[in-house]
């Protein structure tokens, strides 16, 4: 069966799942039909997964087409006989795209809807390690494009998956890992948009997985946990649509429609105030600990930045040679035990030096962070094998509170390992739990009381996802729903009105990028689009979709020195800096013994430091452009699909064995700021970069080069000198 309008029409197997998807002739499906419409997941009163998918209903499908819409009822499913599934799709003449809804109706009462995986998608599998030219965009770490998957798929940590209890941390979570609800295939001029557009914010999966040999499956696994229903209605639509670009256009679809829909979103950075003045005139964030030498596991006695102070001069250097205010963002600072949460306070050495060091920091114009480690429960840890609180625990009864599978389990797996293979050993706290929230807002409340300006808590909450909880003693449903991101919400308000309770304006953020629903609560995260790199390769999509609303920093970079060759990619780092300028991010270097800048966390102090100069300079130019003529753009500024520019380019090697990566020396990122448009560029090489920038037309207007000399211009290409290790702007008029 075949229901379309002008733009786009969708055909049906004859059992009702998806054959293909055309769009202005061009099909946007794999040849290899999907077999079911969907999947349903139901947890029994003894937590077993019964799981039924579309194609085992008994009976035919009822169909009634409307003018703009299609209704299929599936039921008769021998599992489940009152159960009926009612499928509809709307189609507006002339859009390209279409409305995909699910309810369902006679839900069995021993039964709880766990999720939904629909609609099915499979798209081509053509990318480029198989001599196609297809690309993926997955909404992972703030933004990924995929040219082959045989990385990701034999990788084993990041490889794709349905999502179960309990979370690993890295796989496609809404809203957390990924902090979007949005995913793109396209090959050539034309590709197909899949998207969730739920102002609500149920939990989902977001995901693609190899499907046969000739197919990717996109897939949405939305959780729909509620309490007693027999009846369950989607409170929004999947969306399908054929669009013409890349990832930018697809992304700007989702930005339109969230903009119009999402209550959930703050005012924007130039209109909002509660975001601190020092956010906005961009610090450099130095991060470095106060115990062991570079690794999450290791020493857990003071290194030579404690005391405190001994970090003092380190700061001064940088802030002279920045021109800027350094924010010092303290790892292994806590006087519990490393990435031990819930409990943080009283810091390493005691109130009193801890308070002193941020106001002298506060004396000389910088600012003071602090690392935590989110909501788990730590009942041992595997750093300082002297801190324990199994005591409290079983005295409290502390099991009655903590986050658990469908059959009762009880364990996490973000950070949980023995001594030598992870943090701690313990548990995740269910947000819904009154508990949970005391523990946090007492703990954020200790700190704010010191001389903290920012307290990035929620760590090991990637993108501030909620652990998953199955626990109705707690009152909440037998499944994560809706009511997991409400639960986190209302512990991000209370956590928020903690940090500001005596009177200053301390702000909160967490690992990764805020997902969407929680940015209001987070203005300032640890960014993690450097996982990408271990992968495929990360684009700006978050900050096509949320500049105008927060600003990030480029975070610790984990792990990040062990997914490029150092020696043959030296310039990595460079690149990675002006990669993060360009995107708009508040610029953070890791630093190791010496004061010296390291490739990343997690990378030993033994390990020769990348050119120091090098980085200096690239960082003073990065930042004194930001502060100064880009500021408008890159502070407050809406990022805008990019244009053509043209230049040599240098290659990314990787000690995996994969193919060298060619990256351009030049990275750039279009901006609009009210009526005002810019073109920044940043290059990352020590050797002045010539390019040649295509504008959409004839464009007038102004470079203005990082020292803030101006020459005028009026072109429809621009050929460009960028000098080396600096950015430059080009302001030109919206013709």
């Amino acid at each position: 069966m075949i229901f379309g309008n002008s733009s786009i029409q969708i055909d049906f197997t004859e059992n009702f799942s998806l054959r293909q998807i055309v769009f202005d002739g061009h099909e946007l499906l794999s040849e290899t039909p999907a077999d079911e419409l969907f999947w349903l997941s139901f947890i029994d009163r003894e937590g077993r997964a019964v799981r039924l998918s579309s194609a085992g209903f008994a009976s035919a499908p009822a169909v009634r087409e409307e003018r703009d819409a299609l209704r299929i009822v599936f039921s008769g499913h021998p599992a489940m006989e009152d159960l009926r599934a009612i499928v509809t799709v709307r189609l507006p003449e002339g859009g390209s795209e279409a409305d995909w809804h699910i309810a369902l109706e006679g839900i069995v009462p021993d039964f709880t809807l766990e999720w939904i995986d629909f609609p099915r998608i499979l798209v081509p599998y053509d990318l480029k390690e198989r001599g196609g030219r297809g690309q993926i965009f997955w909404p992972g770490a703030e933004g990924v494009v995929f040219d082959e998957l045989r990385t990701r798929e034999e990788s084993g940590y990041f490889r794709g998956r349905m999502l179960s209890y309990p979370l690993n941390g890295v796989s496609g979570y809404y809203p957390g890992t990924c902090p979007m609800q949005f995913m793109a295939h396209w090959s050539g001029e034309t590709g197909l948009y899949f998207a969730a557009h739920d102002a609500s914010h149920l939990p989902k999966g977001v995901e693609l997985v190899r499907e046969g040999e000739e197919a990717v499956r996109l897939f949405f696994q939305i959780f729909c946990g509620e309490k007693g229903k027999n009846d369950f209605s989607l409170p929004f639509s999947l969306v399908t649509g054929g669009f013409r670009g890349g990832w930018e256009q697809a992304a700007l679809r989702y930005r339109a429609w969230m903009e119009a829909n999402d209550g959930a979103l703050p005012p924007k950075l130039s209109d909002n105030p509660h975001v601190p003045e020092w956010l906005l005139e961009s610090p450099v964030v130095l991060i470095y600990p106060v115990k062991g030498r570079g690794f999450d596991t290791g020493s857990i006695e003071g290194n030579e930045y404690f005391p405190y102070s001994n970090a003092l001069p380190v700061i001064r250097k940088y802030a002279e040679r920045y021109q800027s205010r350094i924010m010092a963002l303290l790892m292994h600072w806590e006087g519990t035990a490393p990435w031990a949460p819930p409990y943080v306070w009283p810091p390493f050495g005691g109130e009193e030096m801890f308070r002193r060091f941020g106001e002298e920091l506060h004396a000389e114009g910088n600012l003071l962070g602090v690392y935590c480690s989110g909501i788990g429960w730590t009942q041992t840890s595997s750093i300082d094998l002297s801190y324990r609180r199994d005591r409290e625990f079983q005295e409290k009864h502390l099991e009655r509170v903590m986050a658990t599978g469908p059959r009762g389990e009880m364990y996490a797996s973000v950070c949980n390992g023995p001594p030598g293979a992870g943090q701690r050993i313990g548990y995740e706290m269910c947000p819904a739990c009154d508990f949970t929230t005391e523990t946090v807002c007492g703990e954020i409340r200790k700190i704010a009381d010191s001389p903290v300006d920012y307290i990035q808590f929620f760590d090991q909450n990637q993108g501030c996802s909620a652990p998953f909880c199955y626990n109705t003693a707690h009152g909440h449903p037998g499944a994560p729903g809706k009511w997991l991101t409400d639960a986190m919400m209302h512990l991000l308000s209370r956590s928020s009105e903690s940090a500001s309770a005596g009177g200053r304006n301390v702000i909160l953020g967490c690992e990764n990028a805020a997902a969407e629903p929680y940015i209001r609560f987070l203005p300032f995260n640890d960014l993690r689009n450097h996982l990408a790199w271990a992968y495929a390769r990360p684009v700006p999509a978050y900050g096509m979709l949320f500049h105008e609303y927060i600003n990030n920093f480029t975070g610790n970079g984990v792990c990040l020195a062990g997914w490029f060759d150092r020696k043959k990619s030296p310039q990595f780092l460079a690149y990675r800096l002006a990669y993060s300028f360009i995107s708009g991010e508040v610029l953070s270097v890791t630093l190791k013994d010496g004061g010296r800048m390291h490739w990343s966390w997690v990378c030993g102090w033994e390990e020769e430091e990348p050119d120091q100069e090098i980085l200096m300079k690239l960082i003073a130019n990065l930042n004194g452009m930001r502060r100064g003529a880009a500021r408008d753009f890159l502070v407050f500024g809406r990022m805008e699909p990019g244009m053509p520019v043209r230049g040599a380019s240098w290659e990314l090697h990787f000690p995996d064995g994969r193919a060298p990566l060619s990256l351009p020396w030049v990275v750039s990122s279009s901006w609009s700021y009210r009526e005002r448009r810019a073109l920044i560029l940043a290059n990352c090489n020590t050797e002045s970069e010539r390019v040649e920038i295509e504008f959409p037309g004839i464009r007038s207007g102004k470079v203005v080069s990082a020292a803030g000399e101006e020459r005028r211009f009026r072109e429809c290409v621009l050929v460009q000198d960028v000098p080396p290790l600096e950015p430059l702007m080009m302001e030109f008029d919206g013709e």
